[in-house]
């Protein structure tokens, strides 16, 4: 199963800069770019559009009728699949409602090529499940 990692980064106003990573299922590196999620501290609460506790999360294809899309729903013990975290497009930290978004340029109030990036994220994923793991390792 192909895995996402996500290393946050630093705080900025209102949203969570990280990095992210696909691997393979023999570990080898297939997509980098960034990620922008809700302001911290992380919570299981929903409704807070605040981040997401760091740890391993399974990742299913769930429709949006938001996006009017499929797209990626973060889950796991904690965090249940009612609270819709997606992973979608966008670019402020405005855009995220609560999910992540990935980009492959960082500004300073946000990421950029949201929507080159994304389509890029499924020609790797291809629509299969897949497991998230996130790190608060960097400077929060």
């Amino acid at each position: 199963m192909k895995k996402m990692i996500i290393k946050r980064i630093e705080e900025i106003k209102d949203a969570t800069i990280g990095v992210f990573s696909i691997f393979d299922e023999l570990g080898d590196e297939l997509l980098t770019g960034y990620t922008l999620e809700p302001e911290g501290p992380d919570t299981t609460v929903s409704n807070q559009d605040k981040r997401i506790p760091q740890g391993r999360y399974n990742a299913v294809w769930s429709y949006s009728p938001k996006f009017k899309r499929k797209l990626p729903l973060l889950f796991n013990e904690a965090v249940s699949k009612d609270r819709r975290i997606l992973i979608h497009q966008g670019r402020y930290g405005s855009d995220t409602s609560g999910c992540i978004i990935i980009g492959s340029d960082l500004g300073k109030n946000g990421i950029f090529n949201s929507i080159k990036k994304f389509k890029e994220f499924l020609e790797v994923i291809k629509f299969d499940d897949f497991i998230v793991e996130i790190d608060n390792a960097g400077a929060i």
